[in-house]
Parts: C-alpha cells; sequence; structure tokens
C-alpha cells in the first residue's frame, strides 16, 4: 500500500512546505492522515500518531538515529545543521561519545541542583522587571531573549549579562540561527562551508572569537582553586566513572555552547508566548495573579513555591502546546520497519511535529483554545506522545526540569508586578525557524500592579 501524499503538484507543495512549514504540516495531516510522504527528494514522511512517535523516540540509538546521512550504524551520527554551533555537544553527538557525555552531564540536572538555580531565575527575573515604566511599551520576546540569556550566562558560566562574552554569545547566535535555518532546508550546507564565502569567512571568524573566550574561562577555572557551583564548574569536575579522566577542553566548549543554547533560545520563546497568550486572555491573567497573591503574600517565589503553584505551570506548559519551541524532530530508520501500517526501507526520515501532534483534536479538546485548565483536570487519556515538548526516550531534553522551572518562576516574579496588554490590535505570527519564534517580536503594553493597586486604593479611601 502506498503512503498517502499532499495533493497539488509537487513543486507546488514543495513551496508550501519551504515558505510555511507549520501551514504545510497541518495540512499534510489534514489530507493524508497519520503518515504522509513529503515532496521532498529522498523518502522523507510527516508521522501524526503518538504510538509511532513513541516508537521513533524512544528506539533512538537502535533502530532508529537522528541526523541526515545513509549510515545503518546506530552509533555514527547523521549531519546535522547544528553541529556548525554546537560541535559534538549532548544535543548532536551519539554513540559512546554520546552516552558517556549524557552519563556525566545528567547529575547536573538533578532536582537538588535545580532547586539551587530557582533564587537565580526569581532574582533575575525581578531585575528584568524593574527596568519597566508603568504603561511603556515593551517587545517581551526581546526581554524575555535577554532575560534567559543572563540566566545561562550566570548558571552556566558564573558571569553577568555585562560580561564581554555574553556580547559575543549575542551577536553569534542571533547571526547563526538563520544559518542554521538554511542548512536544515540545504542538505549540501556542508558543502558549501568549504567555499570562502563572505558568509562563511565571518561566520568562522564570530566562531573564532567566541571559543576564544569560552576556552579563556576554561583555561581561568582550571587555574583556580575552586572550580565553583556554575554547570561550567561541574563540567570541569566531572569524571568517567569508568576510567577516571576529566572532560577533555574542547568536549567542555561543546557542551557549555550546547547548555547555552539550549537554555537560552526555548525558554525565552515559551515565555514570550506564555505573556502573549496571558495578555490576550486576561481571565487567564488575572486567575494567574490571584494564584500568585494567595501563594506569595507579596514575596518573591522560590522553588519551595513551585508546587504551590499549578496555574503558573499550566500557562506555560499550555503555552509551549500552542507554541512548542522545537517544534519538530526528525528521525531516520536503521532497519525497515513497519510505521503507521506501511513497510519503510532504511533510510527513510520521518518527521515528528509537536505543531501538528499538539493541535490535534483527537487529544484535545477545542485545540486552538487556550485553556490553562486543561491541565489542571485530572487524568485525561492522552498518549503520552500526545504531547512532547522536550522530545522523548533517551534523547530527550536533559533540561527540561530546569526549563521547567525556570519559566514558571519566571512567570510568577513577572506577573506578581506586571499586568500585560496587547500594544496593537496585529497578530503575532510563529515564524518556524530552528526554534519556534514570534516572527516580529511580541509588543505588549506593561501595567505595574503595584500602582493600580494604589490608585484602587486611594480611590477607595477618597470616596
Amino acid at each position: 500500500m502506498t503512503v498517502p501524499r499532499v495533493q497539488g503538484g509537487r513543486l507546488a507543495a514543495l513551496r508550501q512546505m519551504r515558505g510555511d512549514p507549520l501551514g504545510f504540516f497541518t495540512r499534510a495531516r489534514r489530507e493524508c492522515g497519520v503518515i504522509a510522504r513529503l515532496p521532498v527528494p529522498g523518502r522523507l514522511y510527516l508521522v501524526s500518531d503518538p504510538d509511532a512517535i513513541h516508537r521513533g523516540l524512544t528506539a533512538t540509538g537502535r533502530d532508529y538515529a537522528k541526523g541526515q546521512g545513509r549510515s545503518r550504524d546506530p552509533d555514527r551520527a547523521g549531519f546535522q545543521p547544528l553541529q556548525r554551533i554546537l560541535g559534538q555537544g549532548l544535543l548532536t553527538s551519539a554513540g559512546p561519545l554520546w552516552r558517556r557525555q549524557r552519563r556525566l552531564i545528567q547529575p547536573m540536572f538533578h532536582h537538588a541542583r535545580i532547586a539551587q538555580y530557582c533564587e537565580v531565575f526569581a532574582d533575575l527575573a525581578e531585575r528584568t522587571g524593574a527596568g519597566w515604566r508603568d504603561g511603556e511599551v515593551r517587545d517581551v520576546h526581546a526581554d524575555m531573549t535577554e532575560l534567559t540569556l543572563a540566566i545561562v550566562a550566570r548558571t552556566v558560566f558564573d558571569i553577568d549579562l555585562d560580561a564581554a562574552i555574553v556580547a559575543q554569545i549575542q551577536q553569534w547566535l542571533g547571526a547563526n540561527m538563520a544559518t542554521a535555518r538554511r542548512g536544515a532546508n540545504l542538505p549540501l550546507m556542508r558543502y558549501l562551508d568549504l567555499l570562502p564565502l563572505p558568509s562563511t569567512r565571518r561566520w568562522n571568524a564570530d566562531r573564532r572569537a567566541l571559543d576564544a573566550m569560552i576556552h579563556e574561562l576554561i583555561a581561568n577555572r582550571r587555574a583556580a582553586a575552586g572550580s565553583g557551583n556554575d554547570l561550567l564548574g561541574l563540567l570541569l569536575e566531572a569524571r568517567d566513572a569508568d576510567t577516571g579522566e576529566a572532560m577533555p577542553d574542547g568536549q567542555v566548549r561543546d557542551e557549555a555552547v550546547t547548555l547555552l543554547l539550549a537554555g537560552h533560545e526555548t525558554t525565552a520563546n515559551a515565555l514570550a508566548w506564555s505573556l502573549h497568550l496571558l495578555g490576550t486572555h486576561p481571565p487567564a491573567q488575572e486567575r494567574l495573579r490571584a494564584e500568585l497573591d494567595e501563594v506569595l503574600a507579596g514575596r518573591r517565589p522560590g522553588a519551595a513555591d513551585l508546587p504551590r503553584l499549578p496555574y503558573a505551570t499550566a500557562v506555560l506548559r499550555e503555552a509551549m502546546r500552542l507554541y512548542p519551541p522545537a517544534w519538530v524532530v526528525a528521525r531516520r530508520l536503521l532497519t525497515a520497519q513497519e510505521v503507521c501500517g506501511h513497510r519503510l526501507r532504511a533510510g527513510s526520515v520521518l518527521v515528528f511535529s509537536s505543531w501538528v501532534m499538539h493541535r490535534d483534536a483527537r487529544w484535545w479538546p477545542e485545540p486552538e483554545r487556550f485553556r490553562p485548565e486543561r491541565w489542571l483536570e485530572g487524568p485525561s487519556g492522552r498518549p503520552r506522545y500526545a504531547y512532547f515538548p522536550f522530545g522523548g526516550g533517551p534523547r530527550q531534553c536533559i533540561g527540561n526540569a530546569f526549563a521547567e522551572a525556570e519559566g514558571a518562576l519566571a512567570l510568577a516574579t513577572l506577573c506578581r508586578h506586571w499586568r500585560f496588554t496587547p500594544a496593537s490590535d496585529a497578530p503575532v505570527s510563529p515564524q518556524p525557524l530552528v526554534t519556534l519564534r514570534p516572527r516580529s517580536g511580541v509588543p505588549m503594553t506593561v501595567h505595574s500592579v503595584n500602582a493600580r493597586r494604589a490608585t484602587d486604593g486611594g480611590q477607595a479611601s477618597g470616596g
């Protein structure tokens, strides 16, 4: 039985897939069902079945692999565009190297360690809001990007936002996310990197400057008496359980940059979408503020408050449902497999889109509606992989608990002091790059809750 294809001409479908992948994948799911062959050279399939996604993600490293390529060796990583930025970090490596690094890094994200960082999350969110003025228009996506960069600068390197390396990171990541997107669309990008193009020379110069700064930080930390409690210090202290060997400096660099990117870009997007959705849904914003007033009674939130702030967590999860930061993942078949009733050859690439799955009406009543309450209603009967903002299986994002704690505490801290309303009637649309960014930022008017309460109190006393 042939896998169904999207209707219409192949060239038109390919144009839509490249120009509007969110709309194209949604149409492919609607027209073709749970599996659709995509109009690109090779064997590329959109898969929208929770059980098939479960198998693909949990069997990565056995029957499935990450990256593009023809190798059937589960220990050999295929080509991935983000390798140009991350090197052989945890997100892009495979085989024995990935297994060793995962084992070394996992303890750094234990819940007790994350609890130690919660004060940093709330403190830096407080400082972000302290720079706002009542009634001004802010691009909260830009603000959340700066906030999350400050958080990873502190937790990864124990440096402040105004450090020279942070400016270099901002320049480098800003310039190269578009390059990574182009690499995802153009598998021959790795060969273009060999040509002396102006863009290639600029990229290489930016990377050399960033690498020099990171290696200087590594050298200074190794020379210091103590390694510190930040993630860089923990990376330097880590020892292989079998050999007792420390992590080489080049590997420390790759893991540090991976943590910077993974902990910076995705959480910034999740927070920006959360504030956008709260601003366009006033009842949800008021319910969140009521929870904050009751639980916090005017103080800053901390790690111990997270279980007592279920609605704040629900807002974040619902925002990641509607606008998943990592909106698509792919796996390559290492052996022939039956997928959704079709026998697919080895080398076939399966695309799993959380954008599509998170809006599937089979699992999500009123799927387009922002309704945080759905996360507080008890068992839903949904399959595990109807929702996978952090991936799943052995390659699930190692920092998922870190990101949820960071996002919920930042949201609680900001909404404790500020109310958000849209600055215009213009829609905020998603831009599917490597992550799902707001295309033109998120302009919001920020209103001081304290100023409003003071005004209301004055009116009451004067009345």
